[in-house]
């Protein structure tokens, strides 16, 4: 349906005529108390008798045509409602809605009318647009006062009723079945005897009547994109005459629209602006879709689970049999916890996981780790500049610990890298930094040192990899790893790493690597033999008792050992903050050295990481509390840092943390407060080393 372009009409409470009516019949709503209709065609007039029998005020009605249809159409019962014929509303009052309208009788005499709503028709369009997409411009019809489509449609296309301009419904009806024979016909097919239902035929009246030339105030065409009167004036005047270019100048008809409602009224100000007839002016063509997309339809899937697409690790299918517990890590979908029949928390789940791990052995995939293929003849020189410590020297078959800067000086990542020969690297990463690491290799190896022989290429998908730690984890390994590889501590020492394979001959890699801080390996093999790697494991681990255990344990020891994760490495952080300053190799440049030593990220005062432990062993710490001197007062100004990890450990049997505290290192063994606001705690903690627990490392190396 087509507006009526008149002074002011984009006040809340002017509506197009169909959608007053929509509101009426189908959502049983008034859009008002007191109502006036301005139309050129039968529509209005339907609109006013609905208005009528739901029994809303119908105060007048204005037609622009002088030989409109009788009050009594359509057995409405308009006595009492003023009938305005050959009139315009000329304006409409009211700043945050309808207050009155103007109208203007075809004895050109002026009064104004108190309403709270309007009600417009100005015809309607056929929606021509799908017929466009398939080739024939669409062409005039007088009859209706519209754009209909072009005869000139592919075979197969039948387009009937309100889409060719035939307004009534019997009329739809009979042309829908003429279509039906025609493709029953090239079908060989033959219908069964029908009769048609009886419908409206009233015949479609209407005067193409645009826009009111009396109105002096902005009357808006194309509501959507704000294009008004005065708009097709003036890209009239710039030399934007054209429909294609009248079009582009305004923005009309675009968006949702897709020139629906606006275009017609806006190409007849445009004919009469140049002298020519609306079908000398033309129209544009539309582009998909012919109906607007609700955004729900788009979104409508992409919510809850299905919100964005999830990862499933190699031993998915497995755990989820053990009884897992899953969270989402990034994309990934992680075992947490692993409860067995009769405990009663989570928390009684992760301590025997860590117990098990500790006293015995362990299993954990950590294929979700990024996991980066670095070869070529410069790449140790690449990853030199991309670490801040160096790698260069490191040995073939060996690993080592790497830290990556920011260019601002803050740490990026922290993983390890293997050299695997003379030429190949494979670096890890942290899950959450998988993608930005690889991306900022690429755009290093491709935009800084274009030169250097290098490619770097993800395989974290590639490879399935478990970490098995614990005292017995060389015992479980044994019994996977073919007899000739020497996994004894004097031929594979900690942070070694080789070539093996396993289970009677298929590849793997093995690495001398622990995050536990237990004697530990990871074990690697190709993605599809994921699934029968974990269940090998768990079978070869029977007799010392191996336990599987989920992200939740393994967050528990690598606190208990001191190791910085995510929520140390937030961005904020320096390798100083961290407590691994002395990395940052001093014989070599590397990514954000130069500016890690501006003096505000070299401070002495900077919040460094140390171990706190609740002076209550049973009273839990919580992440994000701040740290306070004992009789400070609860301001911001008085915050020393904030807790980053918290964690119970059952091998303390205490809740300890991990966090940034002014002067960290030289305060340890005093006391301060941990508050919480957020969730009303204040607990007193005692400043402690960040290694908790074995702090010479001893049970790795065995």
């Amino acid at each position: 349906e087509r507006p009526l372009i008149f002074g002011n009409n984009d006040r809340p409470g002017v509506m197009l005529a169909g959608a007053a009516r929509g509101y009426l019949n189908r959502y049983g709503v008034t859009p008002g108390q007191s109502v006036a209709v301005f139309t050129n065609n039968d529509s209005g007039w339907r609109t006013a008798g609905d208005f009528i029998r739901a029994g809303v005020e119908v105060k007048v009605l204005v037609d622009t045509r002088h030989d409109a249809l009788a009050p009594e159409y359509k057995g409405a019962d308009l006595r009492g409602v003023q009938v305005v014929r050959g009139g315009r509303v000329v304006n409409v009052q009211g700043r945050l809605g309808v207050s009155a309208v103007e109208v203007i009788d075809g004895a050109r005499q002026r009064r104004k009318i108190a309403v709270d709503t309007l009600a417009m028709s100005g015809g309607w369009n056929p929606a021509l647009h799908l017929t466009c997409h398939h080739g024939g411009k669409p062409q005039w019809n007088d009859h209706v006062s519209a754009f209909v489509p072009s005869d000139s449609r592919p075979p197969g296309m039948l387009v009937a009723g309100a889409a060719v301009g035939t307004f009534s419904t019997a009329g739809a009806i009979r042309e829908g079945t003429l279509c039906a024979q025609r493709v029953l016909d090239d079908l060989g097919a033959r219908a069964a005897s029908h009769t048609l239902p009886h419908a409206e035929d009233q015949p479609y009246q209407a005067q193409a009547f645009w826009y009111v030339r009396e109105s002096r105030s902005r009357a808006f065409i194309d509501f959507q994109n704000d294009v008004s009167s005065k708009d097709i004036g003036i890209a009239h005047q710039e030399g934007f005459r054209s429909v294609e270019h009248l079009k582009r100048y305004t923005t009309l008809g675009m968006a949702t629209d897709q020139g629906k409602i606006a275009n017609v009224p806006a190409l007849a100000v445009m004919a009469e602006l140049t002298g020519k007839s609306i079908a000398e002016t033309g129209t544009t063509v539309f582009r998909p879709p012919y109906t607007p997309v609700p955004i729900g339809a788009f979104a409508g899937r992409a919510r809850g689970e299905a919100f964005r697409p999830t990862r499933l690790t190699p031993s998915h299918h497995w755990a989820n049999e053990q009884g897992a517990v899953f969270t989402e890590t990034g994309n990934w979908l992680r075992a947490q916890w692993f409860p067995v029949p009769g405990e009663s928390d989570w928390r009684e789940s992760v301590n025997r996981e860590v117990l098990g791990v500790r006293n015995g052995v362990g299993v954990c995939d950590v294929t979700t780790l990024g996991k980066i293929d670095v070869q070529g003849s410069d790449a140790a020189t690449f990853l030199d500049r991309v670490y801040a410590n160096n790698f260069a020297n490191v040995k073939v078959g060996r690993t080592r610990y790497g830290l990556m800067l920011r260019e601002d000086g803050f740490v990026m990542d922290d993983g390890t890298s293997a050299r695997l020969a003379e030429d190949h690297y494979l670096m890890t990463t942290t899950t959450a930094n998988a993608v930005h690491v690889a991306r900022h290799l690429e755009y290093c190896r491709q935009v800084l040192w274009p030169t250097l022989d290098v490619q770097v290429i993800s395989v974290t998908e590639q490879w399935a990899q478990y970490a098995v730690a614990g005292p017995h984890a060389r015992k479980l390994l044994r019994k996977v790893i073919d007899p000739q590889f020497d996994i004894s501590h004097e031929a594979f020492p900690y942070m070694a790493a080789a070539a093996v394979t396993v289970c009677n001959g298929h590849r793997a890699r093995l690495f001398r690597l622990s995050f536990s801080g237990e004697l530990g390996f990871e074990l690697a093999v190709p993605a599809r033999y994921g699934d029968a790697l974990v269940r090998a494991l768990m079978a070869a681990g029977e007799e010392f008792g191996v336990v599987p255990y989920g992200t939740e344990a393994l967050a528990v020891m690598r606190i208990e050992k001191g190791h910085p994760a995510g929520p140390e490495l937030n961005g904020t952080t320096t390798a100083g903050d961290l407590g691994l300053g002395r990395m940052v190799a001093s014989q070599k440049d590397c990514i954000g050295k130069v500016m890690a030593q501006r003096p505000g990220l070299v401070d002495p005062s900077r919040p460094a990481l140390v171990g706190f432990r609740s002076t209550d062993p049973q009273q839990m710490l919580t992440a994000g509390s701040h740290f306070l001197n004992v009789n400070a007062s609860l301001t911001a100004a008085n915050s020393l840092g904030y807790m980053t990890s918290v964690a119970y450990s059952p091998m303390l049997e205490s809740a300890i943390g991990l966090g940034f505290i002014r002067h960290g290192p030289q305060r340890i063994g005093e006391t301060v407060r941990a508050v919480d606001l957020v969730r009303n705690q204040d607990v007193t903690v005692e400043i402690v080393s960040p290694h908790f627990f074995d702090p010479e490392g001893g049970r790795l190396r065995v």
